[in-house]
This record gives structure tokens, C-alpha cells and sequence, in this order.
């Protein structure tokens, strides 16, 4: 019994499951299945395929023909999946599952329901996912050393673009779809628009005109060290982008994070571009309040900010009571 036609490649029960999960992958970008789904979310789902081709050391269990997908087949390989990457566990589960939707929607009779129902994967919450929270000190130490990286051989603007993530808050590629036009530099403090953020569409970067959430669109207050390094941008700017390539074009995220890998020094090797965006959350949750900082980060929620962006120290207690046993003999 077969699915459909697309491309003149028909599907049936001896297709195998990468071919079904390249047509899934094209019926959720044309809106067929999944609903209306932004850009990046539809690329994070296809990078999901190279687990199914076993190019990431498992199991290429997506060179199975689909009579051979049972139930039972797919629930290990994600078990042993979630096993290693509990996070994206979760994304093939849910491709599965968007598969399973187009069998049915097409008339193929390979699985009585869907196959993923009901598997219980391990939970991606660990030691390893506490947020990184920089100190002051260790904020200086690695602006020391990209300022020591950067150059003037080097084309990439590691120093502003880092200056940026710490200033804002903003994901990287928010940060590098950045254009002069969302600046304002003529008022006090100066402010910085979230306007939109790159992704990569048919193998192409191009701007999204939208944030990834509605939150995510909002005009943010520039601390005074980071406008004076956009005003001395501006002067000699070439391009509408605020961080474009040495062409005055978009700025790969991937050339980026290689660039500050290279920079960050060895005893940062724990510390991501993104890491910054939780520096920025954690400080103001810390210092002024959990509301401020999910405004800052853009968040629907204040429990998305403190769950996964605010690094906060375990309560001790109040011990004051026995400690007050150490205090020194008052002086005569």
C-alpha cells in the first residue's frame, strides 16, 4: 500500500524509514504536517535525520525498510538514544511521530497506531544543564583573551559580537541579524530593537523578520561601554548589518563559535557563546529581580528564565544561631 508520490518517489511498506522522514521533513515545511512551524524549528528536525543514517554512531536504524519498523524496534533505539542525548531523543521521537501522521493521512497501513505513544524517554535535566553563570573576574579574563585573538588580520568582529551577547542578552544569531536601523544610539542609555534572527532556509542563511517568540520582540537598554563601541562601528560601517561578513553579507553562527573556541582560552573550554545569555540572565535575576531579567531575555514565562537561564546558589539555611559560637572574645 503506498503513501504518495513526490517526486516520483513512491512510498510503500518496503521503503525504508529515511525516505520516509525526507518526505515528513518536506510535508512539515510545506505546512501538510505539524502546522505552521517557523524556519529554525523544521532545520533543528532535519539535522535529526544524520541520527536516523547512523552518522553520529548509532544504530542507522533509518536504512530499515518500514515493515520492519515495529513498535518495539523504535522504542529501543530511542531508549539507547536518550541513553547518550536525551535532548535530541526528544526531537526524533517527535519526527517519528510526525511520520507516523503522514501514513496516516496517505493510506499507509504500516503501523495500526502511533509507534512512539507512550515511550518514556530520559529526562535531558542534569548537573550538566545547570546554567553557566560567569563571574566578573571571569567575564575580564575572557575579554582578555578575545581582545588578544582579535587582530587586525582577523575579519571576524569577535570582540563586538561577544560585546553584543553580553550587553543584550540576545542569541547569537539574533545578535548577528542585527542592523544599524534597530539602533539608537541618539538616546539615553542607548537602545538595541530585537527585530528579527537569522536561520537557514534550502542550504541559505537568510534574515527572519520575526523573533523566535513573540517575547522575543522588544527594544533593550544598552549599558554605556557597549554603545560607545557601536559608535565607533557606525562611523566606518559599509553595510545595513551591524556584524556583517568581510562580503557585508549574514555571518555564519558556525564560523562564529569556531572563531571564539579558538579565542575563549583553554581553561573556558565549559564556556558558550550562549553562555553569556545565561551570565546576563543570572546577574539581573540575581541583582534585581527573576521579572527583570525574563523581560530582558524575552521570555513568556518567568519559570522558562529561572529553569533554564538563572544560575541561583542553594539555600543553607539559617545557622546563624551555632555560628555565633565562633565569634571571637570581644576586645578589652
Amino acid at each position: 500500500m503506498r503513501v504518495y508520490e513526490n517526486a516520483g518517489a513512491l512510498l510503500d511498506s518496503h521503503s525504508t524509514l529515511n525516505q520516509l522522514l525526507e518526505q515528513t521533513i518536506a510535508a512539515m515545511r510545506n505546512g501538510t504536517v505539524g502546522g505552521k512551524l517557523r524556519v529554525q524549528s523544521i532545520n533543528t528536525y532535519e539535522r535529526q535525520l544524520s541520527l536516523f543514517k547512523g552518522e553520529r554512531g548509532d544504530q542507522a536504524i533509518g536504512n530499515l525498510q518500514l515493515y520492519e519498523c515495529t513498535k518495539t524496534v523504535l522504542t529501543h533505539w530511542l531508549m539507547k538514544l536518550s541513553e547518550r542525548t536525551p535532548a535530541n531523543a526528544k526531537l526524533a521521537k517527535v519526527l517519528l511521530s510526525r511520520a507516523y501522521d503522514l501514513t496516516v493521512m496517505n493510506g499507509l497501513g504500516i503501523w495500526a497506531n502511533n509507534p512512539t505513544h507512550g515511550v518514556k524517554l530520559q529526562s535531558n535535566t542534569s548537573d550538566d544543564d545547570e546554567p553557566v553563570a560567569l563571574s566578573l573576574q571571569e567575564v575580564q579574563a575572557i575579554w582578555k583573551n578575545i581582545q588578544a585573538w582579535q587582530t587586525p588580520y582577523k575579519r571576524t568582529d569577535l570582540v563586538g559580537i561577544v560585546g553584543a551577547c553580553m550587553a543584550t542578552g540576545f542569541r547569537i544569531n539574533e545578535v548577528l541579524a542585527l542592523r544599524w536601523e534597530d539602533v539608537d544610539l541618539s538616546s539615553t542609555p542607548a537602545t538595541v530593537a530585537n527585530t528579527g534572527t537569522l536561520v537557514r532556509q534550502d542550504g541559505k542563511l537568510i534574515r527572519q523578520a520575526e523573533t523566535k517568540t513573540k517575547n522575543g520582540y522588544r527594544i533593550v537598554k544598552l549599558p554605556m561601554w557597549f554603545s560607545d563601541m557601536l559608535v565607533q562601528r557606525v562611523q566606518v560601517a559599509d553595510s545595513t548589518l551591524v556584524f556583517p561578513n568581510d562580503k557585508g553579507g549574514f555571518m555564519d553562527a558556525v564560523n562564529v563559535r569556531t572563531r571564539f573556541r579558538d579565542a575563549r582560552g583553554e581553561m573556558f573550554s565549559h564556556v558558550m557563546l550562549k553562555s553569556f545569555r545565561s551570565s546576563v540572565a543570572s546577574a539581573i535575576a540575581n541583582t534585581a529581580s527573576l521579572e527583570d531579567a525574563q523581560k530582558q531575555l524575552g521570555h513568556s514565562s518567568s519559570e522558562i528564565t529561572r529553569r533554564y537561564y538563572v544560575q541561583r546558589a542553594a539555600d543553607a539555611g539559617d545557622n546563624t544561631a551555632i555560628l555565633e559560637l565562633f565569634a571571637p572574645d570581644p576586645m578589652l
